[in-house]
């Protein structure tokens, strides 16, 4: 595909980061976006020179103009409009989660099957830093076999939260609070770093957000691997409030994994505009190896990575399959709030039933 015409559903506060990407691959233009909001269609349609601008996403379906589609709306509605987009002959490329439930995952996943289509989710986290570098140390067996890993994500959120016209960590917009939002991120990572999931224990509650609407705040859940390694795993929405500045934005990961011949910590920062990343590896009878950020990261690499695999440059940067069990990590993690016990992970390898 050498030509790649991309219609955006949804012209909120992330679609401009995901363009940036796109547009970094030869041959991709923008060539629609549908918004319902009628100030920021007018305003991404400008800025992107985006020909067709619409408020309704059927039209850009209908449209054969465009090849792809860059689904960016609230999770309750990432199943239906990539199915009906994938019905529709357009590849897909879509916000993580995949979707709220594996259930909504399983049909996407039967429709780009039958659809003969491409559907790709951004699990952006598949693109920073720190994961390349552990990635490429565990495959390497630097660090032996890796027996545990502590996860801590935390985002500041508390004026989303509490906005009432806002769908963010809402049960029934979002389909949930940060376990979804955040957990799924890191549900992603720890499944390839760690190997497939076993079974889950989870706690979590809403501790500072206020309005009803909204579910979890602050939660930890714990995954017991197939291999026998352990994560656990710490996310809040509202932790990133102790790093910002008046009007400004803080959240932050930080990583530890642990092998029987090394370990490997590192993370990122964001703080007032500032994206710091780091990592090191300790090995015993070794000085520490500190690894140096180039600063070639970029916003948006997820997005461009994706575009090269879809015309087959390199292999998939992350699966629609990965981007599913992640959601059934989530998944097994909130039954195991309710239920008080470990969750079995509905987690596979192939086909979309479960």
């Amino acid at each position: 595909m050498d030509r790649i015409r991309i219609g955006v559903i949804g012209a909120g506060d992330v679609a401009d980061r995901h363009v940036e990407g796109l547009l970094r691959a030869k041959g991709v233009t923008i060539h629609g976006v549908a918004e319902p909001n009628a100030e920021r269609r007018a305003r991404f349609a400008k800025v992107h020179g985006a020909e067709h601008a619409a408020a309704d996403h059927r039209e850009l379906l209908d449209s054969p103009e465009i090849d792809l589609v860059l689904v960016l709306t609230p999770h309750d509605s990432h199943a239906t409009i990539s199915i009906a987009a994938l019905e529709a002959g357009k590849h897909v490329l879509c916000e993580k989660p995949m979707a709220p439930a594996t259930e909504e995952c399983d049909r996407m996943l039967e429709s780009a099957a039958r659809a003969k289509r491409t559907l790709a989710v951004t699990h952006s986290l598949r693109a920073d830093f720190f994961y390349r570098i552990a990635r490429r140390r565990i495959e390497d067996r630097a660090l032996g076999r890796v027996v545990a890993a502590s996860f801590r994500w935390f985002t500041d959120e508390l004026a989303r939260l509490e906005d009432a016209t806002h769908w963010k960590g809402t049960r029934d917009r979002s389909g949930g609070g940060v376990l979804i939002d955040g957990g799924c991120h890191v549900a992603d990572i720890a499944n390839v770093l760690l190997g497939p999931p076993h079974r889950v224990h989870a706690f979590g509650g809403k501790l500072v957000a206020r309005r009803d609407a909204v579910a979890e705040d602050t939660a930890g859940f714990t995954i017991e691997h197939e291999s026998g390694a352990i994560s656990s795993v710490l996310l809040s929405f509202t932790a990133g409030s102790s790093l910002r500045g008046t009007g400004a934005f803080g959240c932050g990961l930080d990583v530890e994994l642990w092998g029987t011949d090394g370990w490997i910590e590192g993370g990122y920062r964001i703080r007032e505009g500032d994206f710091r990343r780091r990592c090191v590896e300790r090995r015993a009878g070794e000085p520490d190896r500190a690894y140096v950020d180039d600063g070639t990261r970029k916003a948006g690499d997820i997005d461009y990575e994706i575009i090269r695999a879809l015309r087959g440059e390199i292999p998939p940067p992350v699966t629609a399959l990965d981007a599913s069990n992640a959601v059934a990590v989530v998944e097994a993690a909130s039954r195991a709030i309710a239920s008080g016990d470990a969750e079995k992970v509905d987690c596979r390898t192939d086909g979309p039933s479960r």
